[in-house]
């Protein structure tokens, strides 16, 4: 379903806060709003529930003017490009679980010459760089070094602007960048205070495919 999306969407462009919106009808979340609230919502902005509950209603409009001038896609690691889950051999060496749908989203994103890049604070550098490698990512930074700080180096490396990047971002680590760039998105279960500020919530979790989602809407096609 595209309700929280469309919600934020509809809050976005009339002005109001979401979660001034939400606290009007005294839940927390959109899973909590009831099929009245949600009958009051299609009579107040004149949609159908169809549309509200299936329907993209936001990307066709500003969300689509501001992908257009996106030229570098931030990526976090732990939570997007894989599900935040972690795994350690016998050894007690970390694995990491990545989607393959991601990487030939990547992969052919790059061939159509968008930047992509990683900043992850984790501590597995040498499979993230690994992946990175496979991919033919040439930005990724892995370290506990500020995460706006490695941006602002790359955007004088690339003379972009905030304005020129998107990040998919799912925790409060990704607060400070997602707040600042041109396109923010989460996956959906991303953490309420990046749900919050994000302009795109996506359909999918974070490593089941929510990367290629936000690369199909950027590029214009449909997920089959």
């Amino acid at each position: 379903m595209n309700l929280e999306q469309n919600i934020k969407g509809l809050c976005s462009k009339n002005g109001i806060h979401f979660q001034d919106f939400l606290s009007d009808f005294n839940v927390e979340s959109v899973k909590e709003l009831s099929i009245f609230d949600l009958e009051a919502i299609c009579d107040e902005y004149q949609i159908s529930m169809e549309s509200l509950l299936f329907k993209s209603l936001i990307i066709e409009s500003e969300l689509r003017k501001k992908l257009d001038y996106i030229k570098l896609l931030i990526l976090d690691v732990d939570g997007v490009m894989t599900d935040g889950g972690m795994l350690f051999t016998a050894n007690g060496d970390e694995q990491k679980k990545f989607n393959t749908k991601d990487g030939m989203g990547i992969i052919k994103a790059i061939n159509n010459g968008l930047q992509i890049g990683i900043i992850s604070s984790g501590f597995s550098n040498e499979i993230v760089k690994r992946r990175a490698d496979m991919l033919g990512i040439q930005k990724c930074h892995v370290g506990r070094e500020s995460k706006i700080d490695i941006l602002n180096q790359w955007m004088k490396e690339e003379k972009i602007s905030l304005e020129e990047i998107a990040m998919i971002g799912d925790d409060i680590n990704d607060l400070e960048i997602m707040k600042k760039v041109g396109v923010s998105a989460c996956p959906s279960d991303a953490v309420i205070e990046i749900k919050t500020i994000s302009h795109l919530i996506l359909q999918k979790k974070g490593g089941n495919g929510c990367i290629r989602e936000f690369l199909d809407l950027y590029s214009g096609q449909k997920d089959d």
